[in-house]
Formats: C-alpha cells, sequence, structure tokens
C-alpha cells in the first residue's frame, strides 16, 4: 500500500527543539500509582521483592485503563464481557486507556499502614510509581486526581510464570509468582475491592524517596573538612562562608577527587615578606639621598619621619609570622578531624561487612539444612539449588526441590519402619501435640504439589 502523498527528506539536518522537562501537555495531570504490596495477598498468590524488583521494571510505559459506567458515575471493575451469539462465546475487554506511566517515571518502595479484612493494621511494603491521566479529556479521569480510586493491575498471561506451594504456617496453598510483566494498571470503582488492599491512583502524595547513606554523611563532612582547610591557607573565608558554600557546592561530592594540599604557606609569606622588604630598602635609600639635599634644619625632622617607617617596617615584619603560626595551627587542627573521621568511617565500614558476612554465614546454613532433608535426591539433582543458595529464600528452595520430588515420581507412603537408619538419622520430624502427624513439612509441600498439578 502506497501512501497518496509522499514526504521525503532532504539533505538538511534535522533541527531539533530544545524542550524542557516541565514542557509537557497542559490537559495531563500526575498521579501516583501503589501498586501492589510485597508477599502473601488475598488472591492466593505471593510475590518476594526479588520478584517485584523485576517486575518494576517493566512498569514504564505501561497504560492506565478503566471501565467507566455513566450510568453508576463510577468505574467497574476490570471490564471483561462474555458474549453468546450465534458465532459462540467470546470475551470483550470494555476498559479504555486514561494515561500511561512516563518512560521516565521514579519507582520505588514504600511502606504504609493498611486495615486488613478483620479491622487489624497491618504494615505493608509498597511498590510505587508515578504516571500521567488525560485529565483534560476525560473528566472521569479527573475524579480520579481529585478523590482517588482503589487500584488493580494486570498481568500479561503469555509471560506470567510461577508455581503452587503450600504455606506450612497456615496450610494455605499460593501460587508463587517467579516472573511476570505488568500489561495494565486498571482504575477501579469505589465499591469494588482490589486485591491489594491499599493499592490506589492518586493525586501525588510523596516525593522521591530519599537515598542518603552513611557514605554521603562522610563525603560530605570531608568536603567540607577540604574547604576549610583551602580557605585557611589563603587565610580569605571564615567557617560560616564556608557552610554556607557546601550547600552550593553538595553536587560536587560525588565526583571531586581529594585534593592533596601542601603547607607552602610559610613559604609565600617569606617571599611576600622579601619584597616588602626590598620595597622598604629602596624608600629608605631614597630617604637617606634626599636628606643628604635638605638643609641642616629639616635633618631632625627627617630622623623621626625615618623612624616611623622603621617602626612601621617592623609591624609589617611580625604579622606574616603570625598569620603563619595561626595557619599551621588550624591545618593541623583541620588534619586531625580528618583523620579521626578517616577512622571512624574504617571502623563502621569493617563491622557493616562483619555484620553481612555474619548473616551470610547463618542463611547459608539454614538452606544447607533444608537441602540435606531432601536426601531422596541425587547431589545432580540438587545441583542448581546448591549452586545458586545464595539467590533463593528457604521457600524457594523447598519449592524446587518439592517440585523435582514429584517430577521423580517419589512414594512417599512407605512404611516408616523400611527406612534405613541412615534415613531416618537425616530427617527431622514435626510431631503434633496429639502425636497424630509425624509427616515432614517439606514431605506435606510435596505431596499438596501432586495435588495441585
Amino acid at each position: 500500500m502506497s501512501l497518496p502523498h509522499r514526504s521525503v527528506a532532504t539533505i538538511d539536518s534535522p533541527e531539533f527543539i530544545n524542550l524542557q522537562p516541565l514542557d509537557i501537555n497542559p490537559l495531563m495531570s500526575k498521579c501516583e500509582i501503589k501498586v501492589f504490596y510485597i508477599g502473601e495477598n488475598r488472591n492466593q498468590s505471593f510475590i518476594s521483592k526479588e520478584t517485584a524488583l523485576e517486575m518494576a521494571k517493566t512498569l514504564r510505559g505501561a497504560p492506565i485503563v478503566g471501565y467507566y459506567k455513566d450510568e453508576k458515575e463510577d468505574f467497574a471493575d476490570h471490564g471483561n464481557r462474555m458474549t453468546i451469539d450465534d458465532e459462540g462465546i467470546h470475551f470483550d475487554v470494555m476498559t479504555k486507556p486514561y494515561g500511561f506511566v512516563a518512560p521516565d517515571a521514579d519507582v520505588w518502595f514504600q511502606k504504609f499502614a493498611d486495615t486488613d479484612d478483620f479491622g487489624n493494621e497491618i504494615e505493608r511494603e509498597y511498590l510505587v510509581t508515578t504516571g500521567y491521566l488525560w485529565t483534560g479529556q476525560f473528566p472521569e479521569a479527573q475524579a480520579v486526581i481529585d478523590s482517588g480510586k482503589p487500584q488493580s493491575m494486570e498481568l500479561d498471561e503469555s509471560t506470567l510464570d510461577g508455581h503452587w506451594a503450600t504455606n506450612n504456617k497456615n496450610g494455605l496453598e499460593f501460587f508463587i509468582i517467579n516472573d511476570a510483566i505488568v500489561s495494565k494498571l486498571c482504575i477501579l470503582g469505589d465499591n469494588v475491592e482490589p486485591c491489594f488492599e491499599g493499592a490506589s491512583v492518586t493525586a501525588p502524595q510523596t516525593t522521591t524517596p530519599a537515598k542518603y547513606t552513611l557514605d554521603d554523611e562522610f563525603k560530605r563532612s570531608l568536603f567540607t573538612m577540604m574547604k576549610e582547610l583551602e580557605f585557611a591557607l589563603k587565610g580569605d573565608n571564615t567557617v560560616e562562608q564556608l557552610e554556607n558554600q557546601v550547600v552550593e557546592t553538595e553536587e560536587v561530592i560525588e565526583t571531586e577527587p581529594v585534593a592533596e594540599f601542601e603547607d607552602n604557606s610559610v613559604e609565600t609569606v617569606e617571599v611576600e615578606n622579601q619584597e616588602h622588604t626590598e620595597d622598604a630598602s629602596s624608600s629608605a635609600d631614597f630617604v637617606k639621598k634626599d636628606e643628604e639635599e635638605e638643609p641642616a634644619e629639616d635633618a631632625e625632622s627627617e630622623d623621626e619621619g625615618e623612624d616611623s617607617e622603621n617602626e612601621a617596617e617592623d609591624e609589617d615584619k611580625k604579622k606574616p609570622t603570625q598569620n603563619s603560626l595561626h595557619t599551621d595551627e588550624e591545618y593541623a587542627e583541620l588534619e586531625t578531624k580528618f583523620q579521626a573521621l578517616q577512622t571512624e568511617y574504617d571502623n563502621l565500614q569493617n563491622l557493616n561487612n562483619e555484620l553481612v558476612e555474619f548473616k551470610n554465614k547463618v542463611e547459608d546454613q539454614q538452606k544447607d539444612e533444608l537441602i540435606a532433608k531432601f536426601y531422596m535426591l541425587s547431589d545432580e539433582d540438587k545441583q542448581e539449588v546448591i549452586e545458586n543458595k545464595r539467590q533463593y529464600s528457604l521457600e524457594d528452595i523447598e519449592s524446587k526441590l518439592a517440585v523435582i520430588c514429584y517430577r521423580k515420581k517419589i512414594n512417599f507412603t512407605e512404611d516408616a519402619s523400611s527406612k534405613t537408619a541412615e534415613s531416618e538419622a537425616v530427617v527431622t520430624f514435626n510431631m503434633n501435640d496429639n502425636f497424630e502427624d509425624s509427616t515432614p513439612d517439606w514431605v506435606k509441600a510435596v505431596e499438596a504439589t501432586q495435588k495441585k498439578l
């Protein structure tokens, strides 16, 4: 198919327009979306923080849709409609786009206090982002900005990956989402309860979370001390003036290398002193020559003038020496502060490394003990889990090994008396108060997987 009118670019280079970040369509309004929270939810699915981090990468550019009913003057649900006609049964999507998540939108985690179905307050960690709604085109979109609406995300079914597992604490089955692409963010009506209780679309409520760490504090303090030292050597600025300049140069902290200062102040003072002495000597020479030419009655007054000049010259000689001593003291004090701050930073960094290493050892031990419980699997069967155990949680390891047991059709109905002594030594049985159930939790997980699949 050819276009009725052709338009071909010429050789001239395009002339780009230098738009600013805030040069956007005025008929749009910025909004904030609480997408979903981490952990279990009431539609019996589970999203770990690691999975949420990957899903967050698919948020930018996602459409914000809704199904608005004029007769209700409010949004409805996801707007899926089943139609039966002479052609059979087919499904229609009734939602339409009302906005989008910008390609450069901020995405972050933030904790909120929710109220569950029983009226209890519970803290949940949400994935949050920002978007834009076409409020100038759709009055119902403006109502979302004015009063806020519930929100429910939609996942792309073709890329959804996960598995079923049983929570050993409450015995409930949950679909563990391993990977998913967020295809839409759907605005819901006030009378529609979202899967994630606090999920919503509202006017902007928060600013981008601050990224401030101990390392930032150290660099800020170091930069302040460097500037104090630099200006102290020059003898120009006060501490108060330096503090004001630090605020203006805060962005330089990240990239500015640590400068090496050489204490050349004494040499500089000596050179200036020599120049001043040479000038003074020249002046004295001129006075002496004039004195020879002047009448004798003016000799006494000229002597007094020469004495005054000599006294001023002595005072000038003293001043550089005092400035030099004062600068040396300031330099020594700043150097002491810097060394103390560097030592404190090194100690905190070492402590943090020790805590991280201790945490990893504890987690590794727990994971090794869990893997050892699956004694019926060979090392080859468990190789992938063992090699990547640092990346998996305990729940992930248990689920993966349980699935392997199911696929290998391992039979768990064998009489306990037929187990070897070695097997009994490896397996840890968790018995209840009535001593009726001695089946390990991981066996229950495998049996649940068998039933589900």
